[in-house]
């Protein structure tokens, strides 16, 4: 049977888990991610006809989420664009590697005015999450303004040390969220800051299950050529009214036709299974009785305080609505987590 669970219990989460407890969030530096700089004239112009979102009127300071898919209209990048000026953007993804976004765009550049060059070694990065995120960030950056800040807002300092910190809100583990993004000359003042205001960092574990339990998607994981930006739960960055962009036809078609076949969907292992029942990234889902797979494990993490597995996958969406038990191909039966509004 289907579990009933109400979404992510952030605050409930940050209340007993000791490290944490005084703030409400947390600080993390993931390895993962890269930055594209994309520099010139028709650089926006370029983003705005070939991804899913509208760009085109982007005002400086000012970020947007878009998918950059292929003709299939599957994602070959989930990216946030902020516009620094009219000449320069920053385009931001959790994707481990930078090369196909680069890709994905440079196939399309012939004779427009706009160069794209890789800024990821040059710039350091951290998360901040939880429900106390905004508050923390105000601590460790009192510089900012960070009232009627949303999602998409981007808070700026220039020249803290000669370097650049950027602030964006995203919701990339939860509503809460930011994502710090801080060239190397500014470095060592925000490390000294986090040092000064005693914060631990945060293991990629509590993001992820933090992330999960919010049904969060993440490039590399949930966002992949695999998938098209409807499964991924990514409706809210498509602009439908835009016009052509790569792999439109395709997206509109399954929209309006109602022919998406697969959800994002949270799972944990099923009831009264032991600590010996694992699930892996990449793992099969089938169903219980035997038969053809029905979807696979994108995303697992453990409850820091019962250890108890969460996951992401997905999941046909017939095995979705239907209470059909459902197992790995590695034998663990797993169960769905559906929250109480859906």
């Amino acid at each position: 049977m289907t579990a009933i669970a109400t979404p992510a219990a952030t605050a409930e989460l940050f209340e007993q888990y000791s490290d944490y407890d005084a703030r409400d969030a947390a600080i993390f530096e993931p390895e993962f991610g890269s930055t594209l700089g994309h520099v010139g004239h028709d650089a926006l112009d370029l983003l705005h006809r070939l991804t899913t979102n509208s760009l085109l009127d982007l005002e400086d300071g000012e970020a947007r989420r878009t998918v950059l898919t292929n003709e299939k209209g599957r994602i070959i990048d989930v990216i946030w664009v902020l516009r620094r000026s009219e000449l320069e953007l920053l385009l931001v993804s959790d994707a481990p590697e930078s090369g196909p976004m680069r890709q994905g765009i440079e196939r399309f550049t012939i004779i427009e005015d706009a160069e794209l060059n890789d800024l990821t070694a040059s710039l350091k990065r951290w998360y901040v999450f939880g429900p106390g995120a905004t508050r923390l960030v105000g601590e460790l950056l009192p510089e900012l303004d960070l009232t009627d800040s949303e999602i998409g807002s981007v808070r700026a300092l220039d020249r803290l040390d000669g370097g650049v910190v950027l602030a964006l809100r995203t919701d990339a583990a939860g509503p809460e969220s930011w994502l710090l993004i801080v060239g190397q000359p500014a470095v060592s003042e925000i490390t000294d800051r986090i040092t000064r205001w005693g914060l631990s960092p945060a293991s990629e574990e509590l993001f992820d299950f933090v992330r999960i339990s919010n049904t969060q998607p993440i490039a590399g994981k949930e966002s992949s050529e695999e998938i098209n930006p409807l499964e991924a739960g990514l409706m809210h960055v498509i602009d439908f009214d835009k016009g052509c962009y790569v792999g439109q036809e395709v997206i509109a078609r399954l929209d309006t036709y109602d022919k998406v076949q697969r959800s994002l969907v949270r799972f944990t292992l099923a009831d009264g299974e032991s600590d010996e029942a694992t699930v892996s990234e990449k793992d099969r889902i089938v169903p219980q009785d035997g038969g053809r797979d029905v979807g696979w494990v994108t995303s697992v993490a453990r409850d820091p305080r019962t250890s108890q597995t969460v996951g992401l996958a997905i999941l046909r969406k017939a095995y979705n609505a239907d209470d059909v038990p459902l197992v790995t191909d590695q034998g663990a039966p797993i169960t769905l987590l559906r929250d109480r509004d859906q």
